[in-house]
């Protein structure tokens, strides 16, 4: 019986302290913006991997005061028609770019040929920052040797 009302006092001691932490209170006020992408936006877009310096970019103009300080990171991924899963397989290890701040509404980068991308029409770009946004489809032909 003891047990049992000790651990009981445990519990409810250790839900206050993770419910009052400012680590969760902070996220819960955080305001979440998502930028429309403006670049790529076509389908008809063809880039190729190797040392060319891309873009992409962004609206700025209904930025959230709270937001106004906060840095991106542009991933790159690809669609799988084959799959029914809505996974945009983003390459984690590899950001294409990262810390620039989202008030620029722009960010380069270079589709390195040590990515050994394969040639793919069902790449998109996620810009990160207050939340995920994709980009349309583009295709990426593979570094020509």
């Amino acid at each position: 019986m003891r047990f049992s009302t000790v651990f009981t006092f445990f519990l409810v001691s250790l839900s206050q302290l993770v419910y009052s932490s400012p680590i969760l209170a902070s996220r819960e006020e955080e305001v979440v913006w998502s930028p429309t992408i403006t670049y790529p936006i076509g389908n008809d877009i063809v880039w190729q991997s190797g040392n060319t310096v891309y873009n992409m970019t962004w609206e700025t103009d209904n930025i959230p005061e709270d937001a106004r300080n906060n840095t991106g990171v542009i991933m790159l991924g690809y669609l799988d028609d084959n799959s029914t899963s809505s996974d945009e397989h983003l390459d984690w290890r590899k950001p294409l770019a990262c810390g620039f701040p989202l008030t620029d509404g722009i960010a380069y980068f270079t589709l390195d040929p040590s990515r050994n991308l394969t040639t793919r029409d069902s790449y998109v770009l996620c810009l990160l920052g207050d939340s995920g946004n994709i980009s349309n489809r583009l295709t990426i032909q593979a570094a020509q040797a």
